[in-house]
């Protein structure tokens, strides 16, 4: 029998509550299957902000540790990933704080490949020119206040709703669109500056 979209959703969110629930019991099976789960959701948002694999594994690692540590204090209210990211987010901040110097945003551009799987000729060429893009947006997006990379990465890279973003980075509904606004107008406007430049 096949299950609405709906169904499946109430199924998955039923199945992470009882591993949660066995978590906060010292279930240690259980807490490795959240890990398995979230981990490559928490390497992906860490790698974004610190553009370090290392780094990023060890920021996620200590994620993980915390939320062991502290899986009582979770409140089923508040999105797990939304309480995870937020953890993450906080370690990658204190990291960069920490080490004193910025970091490039970094940003996966889709591949030509993605996009065009007939005409390897047309591929590459669009491959060369997501690249190019790519390489200006990194250029530019360091230029952004750590608030407005940070709403932009989780918004705009990791497809987040703006009420997760605002319960991550602990903002107003109002500051998450106002820093994405920002964010965005500066990016645009820098390769459109580019752009004229040549």
């Amino acid at each position: 029998m096949l299950t609405s979209p709906d169904q499946t959703d109430n199924d998955a969110a039923s199945r992470l509550e009882q591993v949660i629930t066995r978590s906060k019991q010292g279930d240690v099976w259980a807490f490795r299957q959240l890990v398995e789960a979230h981990q490559q959701y928490a390497f992906s948002l860490a790698f974004r902000i610190l553009c370090d694999a290392d780094d990023a594994r060890d920021i996620v690692q200590e994620a993980f540790i915390r939320v062991w540590k502290h899986i009582q204090s979770y409140s089923p209210e508040a999105k797990f990933t939304t309480w995870l990211y937020k953890i993450v987010v906080n370690l990658s901040y204190d990291r960069l704080k920490g080490e004193g110097r910025r970091r490039r945003l970094f940003m996966r551009m889709p591949s030509a490949a993605e996009y065009s799987h007939h005409d390897e000729g047309v591929a590459v060429d669009a491959d060369m020119i997501n690249r190019d893009l790519a390489d200006k947006i990194k250029t530019i997006a360091q230029g952004l206040p750590f608030k407005q990379r940070m709403v932009f990465v989780l918004r705009d890279l990791q497809d987040l709703t703006v009420q997760e973003v605002a319960g991550i980075l602990e903002m107003s509904h109002e500051s998450v669109k106002t820093n994405l606004c920002y964010a965005r107008r500066y990016i645009r406007l820098r390769l459109k500056e580019m752009e004229v430049q040549g």
